[in-house]
Parts: C-alpha cells; sequence; structure tokens
C-alpha cells in the first residue's frame, strides 16, 4: 500500500475522531473517504453564485456529474456503479472479461500501478526548460475557484494513480472518478485541462477497467493543449513546455491502442453522441494521433520534448504498418471505410499507413533541413527514426514503385552531411562530426535495406558527391582541380569522417543486394567437394590493394563446378565482408563474336557466387528492378594490344591494284596462269566442302587457370609486385589457417551485439533467483515466451560459424553440413549449448545475440555475481555468491557498508529508482542545465528484464547481475581483470536497461534505466513508452541498433568494424608475406 502517497489531511481527517491505539483504516475506505470529499469538493466549486448586474444571485450548483449518462455499446468489462448510468436495468453487474471479442480491449483492471509510469510529477522539474519564470503577463489572471477546483482534481488523480498493481479500486469509486475526468474533458477549462495531463499523464498506464471511454475526448483535449501550448501559457503554474512535456508522455501511454485493439468498438457515452470529440472505434483514432505528432515535430523547440515525440513516431510507424500488413481483403475494406470518415479531405489514402510513413518522413526530413534549429542531440535523435523506418516494408515504404519517399531520406542525410561539413573550420567540433559520422552510417543502413534505391540515378550520384567529400574533403574533380590551377591537397574533415565515407563506399559496392549467409571458407570448400578435389595446400594466397585477401584453388578438375572451360574457385575475404566462395570461369571468345542485343553479355572472365548447397531451400525472391539495364558495349571487346598496330589492315590500295594488275598481264601473255598451276598444287583445293570445315580445338582442362585469371586482373605486373599484390607464405599450412581463422575470420566484418535477458517472478529480489528463472523458461508466462520466439532463431553453440554471445563461443570452427536436430523439450538458452540470434535478412551491417544468464554460464564464461541477501525459496541463512572458480564463501563482509558505497558511486541506487527524465544532450557547451557528460570508453551493456510485478522493478538487483552481463571482451583484449565481487567496478560499468511489463493483455509499458548517456537516450523504446507486445521484438531490436550506432559520439576513440578487421588483414600479410622475387612469383604461378 503506497499509503505516504496520500494526502496527509484527509487521513488525519478520517481517523481524528478514533483513539490513537485504533488501527488504520483499509485502503478502499481511506480513498472512498477521499474520492467522495473531492468530488462533493468539484461539485460546489463548479459554477459558483453569480451576482449579476441586476443584483440577483443566480445558483447554477447541481449535481450534473452524477447524473451523467455513461451509456456503453457492447462492453462487459464496466464497473458495477457505472451500470444504471450506462442504460444497464442490472445495476449489480460484474465485470466480465472472458467474453470479449478477439482483438479488443481485455482489462485487467488494476494490473498496473504509479511505479510502472512515472512516479511524483512534481520532482520532473530537472529537464530542459524546467518551470520557466513566471510573469502575470504570460497567462490570463486564473480566479480562486479556478484554482481550487485545479488543485482538488490534482490531488484526486494522485490518489488514483498511486495504486499498486495487486490493489483494485472499488467500481463505485471508478465512476465518480470517470465522470469527473469527464466533465473536465467536456468543459475544456485550460488550466483544467493541463491539470489533467500534468498529473494524469499515467492513467491509462494503470490497465482500469472502462476507461476507454474517456480515450476519444481524452485524445481531443490533448490535442487542443498542445497546440495552444506552443503559443500561450494555459496554466500559472506549469511552464508550456512542461504541459506539451505531459501530453507527449500521455500520448506515449496509447500511441498503440488504435493499432492494437483495431476496428473494435469504443464504449460510448451517451452525452458524447453528438460531440466533435467522440469517435467509434479505435482505429479512428490513429489518424488523430498523427496529426498531433506531426504539429509537434514541426513546432516543437525543446530538445527533450522534440526526442520523445521523434520516438513516438517511429512507434506510430511501425505499429501501422504491421496491423496494415495483417489485415485480410475484408477487413481492409473495413479499413478503408474507417479512414474515410476519419479524414477531413474524405480521402481514405490519408488515413492508411503508406500515407502516415509519407507524412512522418516528410516532416522528419524539413526538421532535418533545418540544422540551424537543431542540436547534435535532436539530429541524431532524427537519424535513430530514419533508421528504424528503413526496415519497414517494401509494399509500404515504396507504394507502386514509388521511391520518391527513399530519395527525400537520401537527399536529405546527404545534404545534412554537405552543410555539417562546408562549415567553417572553427565550428567543427567532435560532437559535429559524431553526427556526420552518424548519418553516413545511416545513408548505408538505407541503401542496404533497400537496394532498390541504389539503381537510381540521382540517389547514385548523390551518394558518390557525398563519399567523395567525406574522402577528399571537396566535391570537386581533380581534373576540374587541375584545370583550375588549384593545389591543394585532398584532406578530409577528420579520420573518423574518412572512415564513415569509406565505410559508405565499401557498403555500396559490397554489401548493398547481397544477402548475408554462412561463413564460407576453404574448409567449407573441403567438407562440400571431398578433400580429394580441394587440397588446402594448394590454395594461392594474394594479398590485393592492401585489404583484401584471395584464396585461389583450380577448380577444373571438379566435375561438380558445370564449365565449358577452365575455372578457379576462390575464396575472398575484405573488410566489410567475411569469407566469401566464389567461382570465376573462363571463357574463351570466338574472333567474330558480336554481344546479343538486349541482354548483358558475358565478359572473358565473369565471376558468379556459388550459393548452392550453402543456401537455404526459401530463398527470398529477388526484387524487380527499376533501374536500366546496363549493357558493355561491343567496342569493349576490340584488341587494344601494341601488336595489332603493327600490321596494316587486308585492304586494296593504290599500291596493291598496280601489282595485281602486271601479275595478270603477264599471265595473260605466256596464256598460263600461275595461280592455276598452284590451285592444282593444292591440297586445300582437292578436299570436298565438308572436308574442309575447321573444328576448333577442345579446351586443355590442364591449363593455368589462376595464371590466367591473375593477368586478366592486371596482376602479373613487375610494377605492381610488392605493393597492389603481396604473395603469402602458406607452406606451414596449419599454422597459417589456425592464424587465418583467428585473426581475420574472428576479426569480424559486421558490428557484435548482445543483449542479456533476465525474467523476474512477482516479488523477486535476489540474483540466484533470478538467473534461476532461466533454467526452466517454460514455467514463465506465454507472452514471455512468445517474446523470445519473435526475438531471434535459435542457434547451437559449437556449430554457428559466427557471433554467439561470447567470445569464448563465437566463430566455430566447424563447417560440416549438419542435419537439423530434434526439438527438446525445452531450451536454455544462456550461451553455453544453445542461444537467440539475429541478423537482418537485407543484410544489415549488425547481428544481435540475446542470452539468458544462469549460474552455470556464470561459471564457464569466468564471470562473478554477488546477492547480498539470503535466498528464502532456497532455505539458506547465508549470503551467497557465484563466483567463476566455483567456490562458494560467506560474503557477509560485503553486504550492507560495501554496496551501499559501490552505489554512491555516481549513479542511482537501484532500490530508490525514480522517475527519470528523458536525458538531452549534455556536451560541451550545452545550456541544457546539466553538466556535461562525458564520453564513455566501451560499449553499454544491455540488460532485457521481464517483470511479472512492475514494483520489483525499484528491487532489481543491477549490479549483482551486471557481472553476468559480459561478453568476454576484455579477455579477448588481454584485460583479463576479475571485477571485484560487489564492489565499485561493477557499480561503474555503462549499462542499459529496459524494463518489460503488462499492462493490459496485448500492451506492455517500457521503463529505462542506466548510464547518462552523452547525447540522450536512444529510441524507439524511450522511457515510459506503451508498445504492443506483437512488436515488441522489433522495437526491441531497433533500440539495440540504434544504441549501438550511437556510439560512434558516445565512446571515446570510436575504432569502426571495417577499420579493425582491415588492421586485421594487414597484420596478418605482414606476418605471412613470402620474401620471394617478381621471376620466382611467375614460376610459383606457372607451375602451381
Amino acid at each position: 500500500m503506497h499509503h505516504s502517497h496520500y494526502p496527509q489531511s484527509s487521513s488525519n481527517a478520517s481517523t481524528s475522531s478514533s483513539p490513537p491505539s485504533q488501527p488504520q483504516q483499509p485502503f478502499s475506505v481511506q480513498l472512498n473517504e477521499v474520492v467522495a470529499r473531492f468530488t462533493s469538493k468539484l461539485l460546489f466549486l463548479r459554477e459558483p453564485s453569480i451576482v449579476t448586474p441586476s443584483g440577483f444571485t443566480e445558483d447554477h450548483n447541481h449535481n450534473v456529474i452524477s447524473g451523467l449518462s455513461l451509456h456503453s455499446v457492447d462492453l462487459d468489462d464496466i464497473p458495477d456503479a457505472m451500470s444504471p448510468m450506462m442504460g444497464r436495468s442490472d445495476s449489480n453487474a460484474v465485470l466480465s472479461g472472458g467474453h470479449n471479442a478477439v482483438g479488443r480491449r481485455k482489462s485487467v483492471g488494476s494490473s498496473c500501478s504509479s511505479v510502472a509510469g512515472e512516479s511524483d510529477v512534481m520532482s520532473s522539474t530537472s529537464t530542459a526548460g524546467g518551470h520557466s519564470q513566471k510573469h502575470p503577463e504570460d497567462y490570463q489572471q486564473v480566479d480562486g475557484v479556478t484554482a481550487g477546483r485545479a488543485a482538488a482534481l490534482a490531488s484526486l488523480i494522485r490518489i488514483i494513480t498511486s495504486k499498486s498493481s495487486n490493489e483494485k479500486i472499488p467500481n463505485s469509486q471508478l465512476s465518480n472518478f470517470y465522470a469527473t475526468v469527464f466533465q473536465c474533458l467536456v468543459e475544456k477549462e485550460r488550466v483544467m485541462l493541463c491539470t489533467l495531463f500534468y498529473y494524469g499523464r499515467n492513467l491509462f498506464r494503470l490497465g482500469l477497467p472502462g476507461i476507454e471511454s474517456l480515450l476519444p475526448h481524452f485524445l481531443f483535449a490533448l490535442d487542443i493543449v498542445m497546440i495552444e501550448s506552443s503559443k500561450l501559457r494555459l496554466h500559472p503554474s506549469i511552464s508550456e513546455v512542461e504541459v506539451r512535456r505531459a501530453c507527449l508522455r500521455a500520448l506515449s501511454s496509447v500511441i498503440c491502442w488504435p493499432t492494437t485493439f483495431g476496428m473494435s468498438k469504443i464504449p460510448q457515452i451517451a452525452e458524447a453522441a453528438n460531440l466533435k470529440s467522440n469517435a467509434a472505434t479505435y482505429l479512428h483514432l490513429r489518424s488523430r494521433i498523427f496529426k498531433t505528432l506531426m504539429f509537434s515535430v514541426r513546432n516543437e523547440t525543446d530538445p527533450t520534448n522534440l526526442h520523445i515525440a521523434l520516438s513516438l513516431c517511429a512507434v506510430l510507424v511501425e505499429e501501422s504498418c504491421q496491423f496494415d500488413l495483417g489485415l485480410n481483403e475484408e477487413q481492409t475494406k473495413e479499413m478503408i471505410r474507417i479512414s474515410t470518415t476519419a479524414s477531413s479531405s474524405g480521402q481514405p489514402e490519408k488515413g492508411l499507413c503508406a500515407s502516415i510513413v509519407r507524412g512522418v518522413l516528410s516532416a522528419i526530413c524539413d526538421k532535418f533541413g533545418r540544422i540551424e534549429t537543431i542540436d547534435h542531440s535532436t539530429a541524431l535523435a532524427i537519424i535513430d527514426v530514419l533508421n528504424c523506418i528503413s526496415h519497414v516494408h517494401h509494399t509500404v515504404l515504396f507504394n507502386n514503385m514509388d521511391v520518391s519517399t527513399g530519395t527525400l531520406v537520401i537527399a536529405s542525410l546527404c545534404r545534412f552531411i554537405e552543410q555539417q561539413l562546408n562549415k567553417p573550420p572553427p565550428m567543427h567540433s567532435k560532437d559535429l562530426h559524431s553526427t556526420v559520422v552518424a548519418a553516413y552510417n545511416a545513408v548505408a543502413v538505407w541503401l542496404t535495406a533497400s537496394p532498390l534505391l541504389a539503381e537510381c540515378v540521382g540517389v547514385l550520384g548523390t551518394v558518390c558527391d557525398v563519399i567523395q567529400l567525406g574522402v577528399t574533403g571537396s566535391k570537386t574533380s581533380p581534373d576540374l582541380q587541375k584545370s583550375r590551377g588549384e593545389t591543394v591537397k585532398p584532406k578530409a574533415a577528420s579520420q573518423r569522417v574518412l572512415e564513415a565515407a569509406e565505410a559508405l563506399m565499401y557498403t555500396l559496392f559490397c554489401v548493398v543486394g547481397r544477402k548475408p549467409g554462412p561463413l564460407r571458407d576453404e574448409k567449407r570448400l573441403v567438407h562440400k567437394y571431398g578433400p580429394n578435389r580441394i587440397n588446402t595446400s594448394k590454395f594461392l594466397h594474394v594479398l590485393v590493394n592492401g585489404d583484401t585477401l584471395l584464396s585461389l584453388h583450380e577448380a577444373s578438375h571438379i566435375d561438380d563446378i558445370p564449365s565449358d572451360s577452365a575455372s578457379v574457385v576462390y575464396v575472398r575475404r575484405s573488410p566489410m565482408q567475411g569469407a566469401n566462395t566464389g567461382i570465376a570461369r573462363l571463357r574463351p571468345k570466338p574472333e567474330n563474336y558480336h554481344p546479343e542485343v538486349g541482354i548483358p553479355p558475358m565478359t572473358p572472365m565473369s565471376a558468379a557466387s556459388t550459393t548452392e548447397g550453402f543456401e537455404g531451400p526459401n530463398t527470398p525472391k529477388v526484387q524487380k528492378s527499376i533501374g536500366e539495364q546496363f549493357v558493355i558495349p561491343p567496342e569493349f571487346y576490340k584488341n587494344s594490344c601494341k601488336l595489332d598496330n603493327a600490321f596494316r589492315n587486308l585492304e586494296s590500295t593504290t599500291e596493291t591494284e598496280a601489282i595485281a594488275e602486271e601479275m595478270k598481264q603477264q599471265n595473260s601473255q605466256n596464256g598460263r596462269s600461275f595461280f592455276d598451276e598452284s590451285r592444282r598444287n593444292n591440297v586445300f583445293e582437292r578436299m570436298r566442302p565438308e572436308e574442309r570445315i575447321v573444328a576448333p580445338s577442345k579446351p586443355l582442362d590442364t591449363c593455368s587457370s589462376i595464371r590466367m585469371m591473375l593477368y586478366d586482373f592486371g596482376l602479373i605486373n613487375e610494377r605492381i609486385f610488392g605493393s597492389e599484390i603481396v604473395l603469402l607464405d602458406s607452406s606451414m599450412s596449419e599454422k597459417f589457417y589456425r592464424d587465418l581463422h583467428e585473426t581475420v575470420d574472428c576479426a569480424p566484418a559486421r558490428t557484435q551485439l548482445t543483449a542479456h535477458i533476465f525474467y523476474v517472478k512477482e516479488g523477486q529480489r535476489i540474483a540466484v533467483d533470478i538467473l534461476e528463472n532461466a533454467l526452466n523458461v517454460q514455467n514463465s508466462c506465454s507472452d514471455f515466451c512468445m517474446f523470445l520466439a519473435n526475438l531471434g532463431e535459435g542457434i547451437e553453440i559449437g556449430v554457428h560459424d559466427t557471433w554467439t554471445g561470447h567470445w569464448s563461443t563465437a566463430y566455430s570452427t566447424e563447417r560440416k553440413l549438419q542435419e537439423e536436430a530434434d526439438g527438446v523439450d525445452h531450451y536454455i538458452v544462456d550461451g553455453i549449448q544453445h542461444a537467440l540470434w539475429w541478423c537482418d535478412e537485407q543484410g544489415s551491417n549488425s547481428e544481435l545475440a540475446f542470452l539468458m544468464p544462469t549460474e552455470r554460464s556464470v561459471r564457464m564464461f569466468k564471470q562473478n555475481i554477488t546477492s547480498p541477501a539470503s535466498s528464502s525459496r532456497r532455505g539458506s541463512n547465508n549470503n551467497r555468491s557465484i563466483v567463476s572458480d566455483d567456490k562458494s564463501f560467506d560474503s557477509t563482509h560485503t553486504d550492507n557498508g560495501m554496496m551501499l558505497n559501490a552505489r554512491r558511486l555516481g549513479e542511482k541506487s537501484p532500490s530508490n529508482l525514480s522517475d527519470r527524465d528523458f536525458r538531452p544532450y549534455a556536451g560541451g557547451g550545452s545550456s541544457m542545465g546539466h553538466g556535461s557528460v562525458g564520453r564513455r570508453t566501451g560499449a553499454l551493456k544491455i540488460m532485457l528484464v521481464w517483470l511479472e510485478r512492475p514494483e520489483d522493478m525499484t528491487s532489481f538487483p543491477i549490479y549483482e547481475l551486471i557481472g553476468t552481463c559480459d561478453d568476454g571482451t576484455d579477455l579477448l583484449n588481454g584485460g583479463a581483470q576479475k571485477p571485484e565481487i560487489g564492489g565499485a567496478t561493477n557499480s561503474q560499468v555503462a549499462h542499459h536497461i529496459i524494463f518489460i511489463h503488462l499492462v493490459e493483455p496485448g500492451i506492455v509499458q517500457i521503463r529505462t534505466r542506466g548510464t547518462v548517456n552523452r547525447f540522450g537516450e536512444a529510441g524507439p523504446l524511450v522511457d515510459g513508452v506503451v508498445v504492443s507486445l506483437a512488436n515488441l521484438p522489433s522495437f526491441i531490436r531497433n533500440t539495440i541498433l540504434n544504441t549501438s550506432r550511437r556510439d560512434v559520439a558516445e565512446i571515446e576513440n570510436y575504432t569502426f568494424p571495417h577499420t579493425r578487421r582491415k588492421q586485421a588483414i594487414v597484420e596478418f600479410a605482414k606476418k605471412y608475406a613470402a620474401k620471394t622475387s617478381y621471376e620466382e612469383f611467375l614460376v610459383n604461378v606457372i607451375q602451381n
């Protein structure tokens, strides 16, 4: 019971007549008295007696609220006391939640509490704007009656929202409360509305039965306050910024309702039937929410509010697209009808998801173009939203093959990069370059997610211009600079900008349009074709262009590779791609070759990726092309060798004609022709016509295909030998391939991310007990199991060849193609035998692993945790610790004082988690009221915590479990220092926790805690937002990806993955570079 939240006066009044020894009255009794008192106060103050000019007194006090008719249409879960007001004959009707139709709201009735939302709203004064200085001229004078009514409403709302999850408010009290709120929404008194939204922003997070009847009027009034508060001061004690922030917080609690409950009917209030704010179904409210968000994005000036609005835009887009794509034909027709009704213009497409996506992107790109009005953190927040929308299904994003929306996004990002880099040098800073790098990354994300854009000539030109700008510092071509007489050497703005531009260039040529597949290296080829055909000692290994490893093997003798001529199988390793296998076929060219018109001709040396046998049977269809098909012109195949120019063409000249005429005259004088005699002696003339046909010789199978391939590439050249091509010594085959795997293949081309999941049962506070829940996931709730099933695909440790969540088990050397094993009773995804893994099908530059730590994973991965309290369920009397060397000892000396001292080191104690405001930009020169926040030295530890009861968030043992979130990076880098048990080390680890708990069936609320970031919180899952359970996995993945992408701005001396991999390739090549001359290289190539 949260009795500390109740007004002290009401508690004293209810017990003033009782002796001091009398026990305190129950919560329901106190609440009933307080609600009755404040309701009567509101009724008394509703309309005071007014003295007319004639001197007569008019009494307007009458009981309007108690006479309201809250008529319901098809509602089963109305409070008992509301039944007579809803037009029902049975006033004792009970709540019925089991007869609800599919898709409609099923209220759980007080399933949530104020702990799940924000706590005391009076504490949220530390963010930007705060309570600005009040001036009488800023707002209209408020009379004492209105102020008293607002104060009474605020106290009433605070009492209702202070309930815990296990407490249930009587239906009679709920009906009176709903009537009071409805009257406030209908009257539209601005001070009352501001009070309602400021103190009641958590009303729809509590799972109160029947509150959905207020939702249409709540959103209508919220839109009024949002618009007017952008220009006027509506409340004397609450600033405009705080009012708009409270409205956005309230909007975040219902952002997913229209698409979660869809076309279900909203309970109708009889007296609201003719009001403009009324709505028949939940889906009618989607356009209303969309318009409110668009107004906020376009007109909001406060960075914190803009962050919230941008995150809500990402949520609305994802929820709307998933809802529309999941409808059948009949439901789609009904949705179009509803959208037509809800649209003011009467156009149905205005309310569909495609229109919402276009509207959101248009507003965001417009805001993004005005860089003088946004700070660095807002720019990063906009980029977060653009990254999220890039994953929207192409049928929505490119409706009717219209790529204008994607072109707008690419153009906006490139324009932002150009505007930032063209600023004068004194304005350049590390934070500015961080936003530029993030924009480069966003362009790569969009091109990777939508390869269709790479076929647009305009998009390619724009992208190439910004790549050149990032690499050389100028968009002017070198030839034009020489013609102008410019002697300035190309210079990038910074090394980070140069690496980001190079990464975009690598992505454009190596990643876009290519699906990520399994690691295909030499061992995979041996398992596929057999050791008799593929001999690892026969590979020729060379380093090309200083960053690409090529391993070449003759393939002409392999019957499984169909080819009309010699071929080469190769393994390519580049900074942006892992080991990938292909086949190069050498095709002979006839003398009179003419390419066919309409299809691209085969080049003399063409490479095709060997995907057969490696990919699964369910290969996605190739997207239809919109670009022009490039055709190699026939002139490309004309010989341009020097010897071709040494011989004249066989054409008739005056000299040859004179000689021919002279020979003809001599033959005519003798009567015999020299040519006739020669023809009689010519064997070819005596042959039959069919014998004269020359059959081409059969291509040799024993030709040096590797030599021909390198020659065609122009790599056999003494001038570039040792620089552009380096021969590697693989004579020590076993050691060579071991180092190749450990140095190059284990240097990921993509970003590796790990998130650790914890399931907390009701009342659990001990780390050991929480870890034990992962051993029996089947005993958890079904919603959590569905969440895990949609989060990623299950992988088997020891077989999976990429990221597994921990460096000690990642990048397995096993390459055998194994059949899918039979299922087991239940899986333990702690990273020892199984894990959850996700990578985007479009070739995302990141891959995620999800683990649920257990006690055995703590011991195996050499981690440690501590539990400062005893486990009541285990019956333990001593405090337990789990350490990596599998020893248990009494750790009573670490609890209390030591733990408290550790938690005072710059972080809030998890047992004292209060309402955390959305942190805006807190970098250098910030005027947001915060101290400067420094950059981190490492990535954030991501923790996903599923709570059965939201109050358990305050007692979650963060610093005890943070040690289980290690992915082995420290051990990999050689810094093998074990963190102190329960000491200061764990409390200083940068982390980000996402708490998840059910608000109602199908709806979850997100609370976030963790280390304060320099540029604020990454979206779309910001603190307090409510999303649907069906789309929760997608939101989780996007939030983790955006958090990782912000590392370039948050981490000091951040290194790109492709840069680390390039360094690994160079180091490996230096170690195994062959000390041979060019002549020896030629001999080796010919004899191979």
